[in-house]
C-alpha cells in the first residue's frame, strides 16, 4: 500500500497523471486537501477517459481518496492510525533511494505545484525526503515526481514480501 497526501492540487491535468499512476499500480491511498480539484471532476474525467474505454464508458472505478479540510487535518487523522509523514521538499537531506520505505506504516506528503511544503506545514512531518535531480531544475511537477515515489515504494515493498491490498506479494516489475 502506498498512501499519498497531496496539499490543494488545483490543476484538472495534473490529478488525471495522478489518477493514471493510482490505477496503474493498483495499491495506493490518495487523500486530498485543501481546496483541490475533486478527483471526480468532469475535467479530470475527460481526461481520464479520453485514455481508457473503460472507464469513458463505466466512470472511475472506487477508488481510496479521501478528503480533508486541511492538511492539518489530514495529519491529525493519519498520526492518530499510526502513519508517519514523510514530507517531500528539495532542501531536504535523505534521498527517498537512501530511506526504508518497506512497510506501510507511513504516506509522502506532496505540497502544492507552486510552493511545495510551507515551514508550518513542514512541522506537521515526521520525516523529510527529496528526489535528487542533476542538472539545471530545482524541483518536478507532481505528475511527474509521482510515479517516481509509488513505484520506488512498491519496488522496496515488493523486495520485502510486504502483501498488497490485492492479495499478492508486489506484482509490479522492478524498475532497473
Amino acid at each position: 500500500m502506498v498512501r499519498l497526501v497531496y496539499d490543494c492540487l488545483r490543476a484538472p491535468y495534473d490529478i488525471a497523471n495522478i489518477l493514471q499512476v493510482v490505477l496503474a499500480s493498483g495499491d495506493c491511498e490518495m487523500h486530498i486537501t485543501g481546496t483541490s480539484i475533486r478527483h471526480d471532476h468532469p475535467k479530470v474525467l475527460g481526461k481520464i477517459g479520453s485514455w481508457s474505454k473503460e472507464i469513458r464508458e463505466k466512470g472511475l472505478p472506487d477508488l481510496p481518496i479521501y478528503y480533508h479540510n486541511s492538511l492539518e487535518d489530514c495529519a491529525k487523522e493519519l498520526h492518530s492510525k499510526g502513519i508517519r509523514l514523510i514530507g517531500t521538499s528539495p532542501r531536504a537531506t535523505e534521498s527517498l533511494f537512501d530511506m526504508d520505505l518497506s512497510g506501510d506504516d507511513f504516506a509522502i506528503v506532496f505540497g502544492t505545484e507552486v510552493g511545495g511544503l510551507s515551514k508550518e506545514k513542514i512541522q506537521l512531518m515526521d520525516d523529510l525526503t527529496q528526489i535528487p535531480m542533476e542538472g539545471p531544475l530545482d524541483f518536478m511537477t507532481l505528475s511527474v515526481i509521482t510515479p517516481i515515489v509509488v513505484y520506488e515504494v512498491l519496488n522496496q515493498q515488493k523486495r520485502k514480501g510486504i502483501e498488497t491490498e490485492l492479495g499478492h506479494t508486489g506484482g509490479h516489475e522492478e524498475i532497473k
